[in-house]
């Protein structure tokens, strides 16, 4: 329980348990700093280019640029095959971060217009695809579906049909990292085969401070690299941030698989409880939803009540998109999550829910 004598401001701060963002323990900016020193207790830091050739090899593509965001990264990328095609329309599902979290990005900086498609819990299909945009983006996995991913079988025939169109697809993969098991270990550079260009995020699986990639064939990267300058993401020093990042990189590629397993289990230890929905269920990577028939403020509400009882703040994000009476809470597996027992993240949901008003 909390200390009721502190202010509500800081329920979060206050909770013994924070299963919000960041994901992962001793993951202040004084443990990630003190970590730091040793990589330049003998000179500089690492430079660039040990990271983006680690990363082009593991994607099995021949080039990568580094990025401080993944915002900067997919708009060069989907600019750059506007350029190449002299189309302006590029093709997003519904969930789409640059629809949903950049400002109209995409329009605003890149002069580019978006072709909305595909269903808010399902995948990408190749019927939603056409030759009238540049490019089409494809979310791996789906976060604001809670983590889908297409089959094995789905994902080839997407493939298939963008190559038969002539049509470049290029991976959010933000979250690429949990995926390997979804399709039976499949190396990432199976798996992106067929894509002409991939993001990765760098801190919010892996953990690092900040930090993305943008992955493709050396001329698309020679572009991207012009474009970074231009858009001001050219850093003078950002050997701290590669020396952050390579540390933990193969770290938690180690750990993911566990990650995994844990979300499955969390996932199992809350289904039966009524006036929820696990989705997916069960979930496909370290990631799911809890779907609550409520609006976002009453299910922060119900958060909060369960944050001051017994000192779990159980996520920070409750999507409101899909309907008034419907959020979805976010949970995404880290070492925190990880490490709490199912019993007690169920009987914090279990209060969660009783806290959520009946539909009627």
């Amino acid at each position: 329980m909390v200390n009721p004598g502190t202010t509500k401001t800081s329920l979060k701060e206050r909770c013994k348990v924070d299963l919000g963002y960041p994901y992962h323990l001793n993951d202040s900016p004084a443990d990630h700093l003190a970590a730091l020193q040793q990589a330049y207790q003998h000179g500089a830091g690492p430079k660039p280019e040990i990271l983006e050739e680690k990363i082009a090899a593991m994607f099995g593509k021949p080039a990568a640029m580094w990025c401080a965001t993944g915002t900067l990264a997919q708009g060069i990328a989907a600019r750059i095959y506007a350029e190449r095609s002299g189309k302006k329309q590029v093709i997003f599902h519904e969930t789409s971060h640059l629809l949903l979290h950049e400002e109209d990005g995409y329009s605003a900086a890149h002069g580019l217009t978006a072709k909305t498609v595909g269903e808010w819990r399902k995948t990408m299909s190749p019927d939603l695809l056409d030759t009238d945009a540049c490019c089409a983006f494809v979310e791996m996995p789906q976060r604001h579906s809670g983590g889908l991913l297409p089959s094995w079988d789905d994902l080839c025939a997407l493939k298939a049909h963008a190559s038969k169109l002539d049509l470049p697809l290029h991976m959010d993969g933000a979250r690429i990292w949990s995926s390997r098991p979804h399709y039976d270990g499949r190396s990432y550079a199976e798996i992106v085969d067929g894509f002409s260009s991939i993001y990765v995020s760098f801190y919010k699986d892996i953990g690092a401070i900040v930090g993305a990639a943008l992955i493709g064939e050396k001329d698309f990267i020679e572009e991207a690299k012009v474009w970074r300058t231009r858009l001001g993401g050219s850093l003078v020093d950002a050997s701290y941030l590669i020396a952050d990042t390579l540390r933990l990189l193969d770290k938690r590629l180690e750990q993911m698989p566990g990650f995994i397993q844990a979300a499955k289990e969390m996932a199992s230890s809350i289904e039966h409880i009524e006036n929820i929905e696990v989705s997916p269920n069960p979930p496909q990577v370290n990631m799911f939803h809890v779907l609550l028939p409520c609006n976002s403020s009453a299910a922060e509400r119900a958060r909060d009540i369960v944050a001051e009882k017994t000192g779990i703040w159980i996520a920070n994000r409750f999507w409101n998109y899909e309907g008034d009476n419907q959020c979805a809470m976010e949970i995404t597996v880290g070492e925190k999550a990880a490490a709490l027992s199912r019993e007690t993240f169920a009987e914090a949901v279990q209060m969660l829910a009783a806290e959520i008003p009946n539909p009627q």
